[in-house]
């Protein structure tokens, strides 16, 4: 898909130069798929410490590992 950014020569020059690339539609590209990254790993700290969940994962395993029937 294919859209019309306006950025100033200064702008496009310090993209290229961080993502080490120099076509100006590649580094862009690039930037923008940095920034979503970036911005998705913040809203996961940010929910740090605050999702419940019960510690159980031992007495589930133990009913997983018994519920294996391996051919004997």
């Amino acid at each position: 898909m294919g859209i019309t950014v306006t950025l100033s020569n200064e702008e496009l020059a310090q993209i290229k130069q961080l993502t080490q690339i120099d076509s100006d539609s590649e580094a862009v590209g690039h930037a923008a798929r940095e920034f979503l990254r970036l911005r998705q790993l913040r809203q996961l700290k940010s929910i740090s410490g605050r999702v419940e969940y019960e510690d159980n994962w031992r007495d589930l395993e133990s009913l997983e590992i018994g519920e294996t029937a391996f051919p004997r």
